[in-house]
């Protein structure tokens, strides 16, 4: 029974990773189920075009139980309205990003430097660094994090030409406006912040995926 369950939870992504690896071939475009980026889009290798849309969150602790229950009757509501478009939904924690915080400190230390009214202030130049320190270190030790979700949206290429590809894309862009239209509507007493993901934002994404150390400094 358990392996009958197994196999059943088994994806199309598994079965192709499988017969790569059954082909010998090891690097990691070949076992990567990505053929590339297309503008803000990602190109699967099995002819599937996607799209990938960042929703905020919604703090469920500060909800009544009626409430939390509103909202997972909601989100069921959505769900079944966009069956056939088989979306995939992913969460994933990831460290506060607070670089922009940081370089405003540093900023600052450097306006310190450079005004010559206040250069006997060591004391307040030594305050500042320390505050880049700090919070340099809070970045690096990932001690503060957040909770980041994302709505994967794919649209199947008829034809593995260009033309196809321009269709795909022309039907995956009505598809997550028509979709985020949804989960606004749905969400609406909640401010639901959503973002469809640029190439850029994509290409962070999958490397943070691919590699969560790094990215934590690079990303």
């Amino acid at each position: 029974m358990a392996n009958k369950k197994k196999k059943m939870d088994r994806t199309e992504f598994d079965y192709e990773i499988e017969s790569l690896l059954k082909k010998g071939q090891r690097t990691i475009q070949d076992l990567s189920v990505i053929e590339g980026i297309y503008k803000d889009y990602v190109l699967l290798k099995n002819g599937y075009l996607i799209s990938i849309l960042q929703v905020s969150g919604i703090n469920m602790d500060l909800l009544a139980e009626y409430e939390q229950n509103r909202i997972f009757e909601d989100y069921g509501s959505f769900l079944m309205s966009q069956v056939q478009d088989q979306l995939q939904t992913v969460s994933m924690t990831v460290p506060v990003d607070l670089r922009s915080y940081n370089l405003g400190w540093k900023k600052r230390y450097l306006q310190e430097l450079e005004n010559k009214d206040n250069a006997g202030n060591e004391y307040k130049r030594k305050l500042i660094a320390s505050y880049i320190d700090h919070f340099q270190g809070i970045r690096l030790k990932d001690e503060m994090s957040t909770k980041q979700h994302f709505i994967v949206i794919r649209e199947k290429m008829s034809k593995r030409t260009f033309q196809g590809l321009d269709r795909a894309e022309s039907i995956l862009t009505k598809k997550v406006e028509e979709i985020s239209n949804s989960l606004r509507s749905t969400f609406e007493t909640y401010d639901l912040a959503i973002k469809k993901l640029s190439e850029k934002d994509t290409l962070t994404l999958l490397y943070r995926h691919f590699d969560f150390e790094m990215s934590k400094l690079y990303g």
